[in-house]
């Protein structure tokens, strides 16, 4: 019996401990308030985690104005995700609802945001963000709830129609947007409409991509604010510089690449990625305005050369044999079927001698004859002597620039797949790009150059004499 009752008064004892350890967890941070009167107190608050920088308090000052919509195109380390971490803090005090960050995947939100850690402070930014309004927290989904109902969310927008966000999402931030998949912001964006909410794109450019897109077609839009800052634009609290040149001098001499420093500092959309196949290539043909324009001569052939994922997207280009070669215009249809971009491609007052398509898409040769189409067939090559060819051809054509914009930006960012081999320590550029959308019309312009390569283009170019090249090889020998 003795032993029954210790037993029994044991088990109420820690009933009663791990009662009081959860209602600790619950109270707020001045000890014997309610969660009724902590949600009242922290929705008066209207101040940030971290001090507003110039540039950023000029955004927050559009935002109060009623601005809804925001791309902040600024360097590295300017602030840009604790900025909008710091106004979805703000805003989850004064509005219940669902507010969402973006990153371009969802291990990259995870190692960024969710475990990274402020230097200055030693504090993880989620602790210093939301800290004080947190009621719970979902390591799993990497979703913090506040006490008075609102929910903050890290994702990746490989994700992001992830049931994490609900239907009541209110303010988004599109972390690193240049490589976020813009099939995110078409899904977010009506329901940000509905619930009258407010969505921030923060990046630097990283090429001509859609985050360069964006920045062209908005930056002059009164509902929008359009912020473009380099390191020479921006400065701390106290006006001294975020990143001096010194630091970038410093940077330069520690190897870091002269591409990445004028992509991540200086956000130069024109500098071409790292381990872009054909980046010095496509540098010279941007660098020298001679060279990109690019006539029609009706006294040689036009052919019309393509790169098909139906019905994804049908990419082709234009393009003139003879020296120089000529592109005369490159172009992507999403979503579309053969018979309709087909149409498109034949509609200019040159016509088009033949159609030329790769031997991988042999599949499609089927629909080019239903539409009285017999395609030319690109066959026995390889992937080095179409990168080889395509190098040779973009050192010497002619493009038309103002209908080829779209292929300059995808050479741009075309790059080779990148990994570590760790038993020579030392990092390997593949042959095979990175698959992207990128290679759309680079894939028809490495057909052309390959087509072009082993059939002269119709003898407008003399073929390489093979006996001559076998003669030099052997004296060299």
């Amino acid at each position: 019996m003795t032993t029954k009752k210790t037993s029994k008064k044991r088990t109420t004892k820690k009933r009663k401990t791990k009662k009081k350890t959860v209602r600790k967890k619950r109270a707020s941070v001045a000890s014997g308030e309610s969660i009724s009167e902590v949600a009242k107190r922290v929705v008066q608050r209207d101040d940030f985690p971290w001090p507003l920088r110039p540039m950023q308090q000029d955004a927050y000052d559009a935002f109060k104005a009623g601005t809804k919509r925001f791309g902040l195109f600024w360097h590295r380390r300017a602030g840009k995700d604790v900025f909008g971490m710091s106004v979805a803090s703000n805003e989850m005090r004064k509005r219940i609802g669902s507010y969402v960050h973006f990153f371009p995947k969802h291990v990259h939100a995870k190692r960024a945001l969710w475990r990274g850690i402020d230097p200055r402070r030693g504090a993880r930014f989620i602790d210093i963000a939301f800290g004080d309004i947190e009621s719970d927290r979902n390591n799993q989904d990497m979703l913090i709830e506040a006490y008075n109902g609102s929910t903050w969310a890290l994702l990746g927008s490989d994700n992001y129609d992830s049931t994490v966000i609900g239907g009541n999402v209110v303010g988004v931030v599109f972390s690193e947007w240049a490589l976020c998949d813009p099939r995110a912001w078409d899904y977010i964006r009506p329901i940000l409409r509905e619930n009258n909410g407010w969505a921030m794109f923060i990046t630097t450019f990283r090429g001509r991509n859609h985050a360069w897109q964006m920045y062209q077609s908005l930056k002059d839009n009164p509902d929008w604010y359009i912020d473009l800052r380099t390191v020479e634009d921006t400065c701390e609290v106290d006006g001294s510089r975020i990143i001096t040149d010194e630091d970038v001098e410093a940077d330069r001499r520690d190897g870091m690449k002269e591409t990445l420093i004028q992509q991540e500092y200086y956000c130069n959309p024109e500098a071409t990625a790292d381990g872009a196949i054909y980046g010095r290539e496509t540098a010279q043909l941007r660098g020298d305005e001679s060279r990109h324009v690019a006539q029609w001569n009706p006294n040689k052939p036009v052919y019309c050369v393509w790169n098909l994922d139906l019905p994804v997207h049908a990419s082709y280009i234009l393009a003139q044999p003879g020296e120089p070669p000529l592109i005369l215009e490159a172009k992507t249809d999403e979503f579309t079927s053969l018979t309709s971009v087909l149409s498109k491609a034949e509609q200019h007052r040159f016509p088009i001698m033949a159609h030329i398509i790769h031997d991988s898409q042999r599949d499609y040769i089927t629909q080019f004859h239903d539409l009285d189409r017999s395609p030319q067939v690109l066959s026995n090559t390889n992937i080095v002597l179409e990168q080889s060819s395509t190098s040779s051809l973009l050192e010497r054509c002619l493009v038309a620039r103002e209908k080829c914009d779209v292929l300059l930006d995808s050479l741009g960012g075309y790059v080779r797949r990148e990994h570590f081999d760790a038993q020579v320590a030392d990092m390997h550029w593949a042959d095979n790009p990175v698959d992207s959308w990128h290679g759309r019309l680079v894939g028809a312009l490495e057909t052309w150059a390959g087509w072009d390569y082993h059939n002269g283009a119709g003898g407008w170019r003399s073929r390489p004499n093979y006996s001559d090249m076998d003669r030099v090889a052997k004296t060299l020998l």
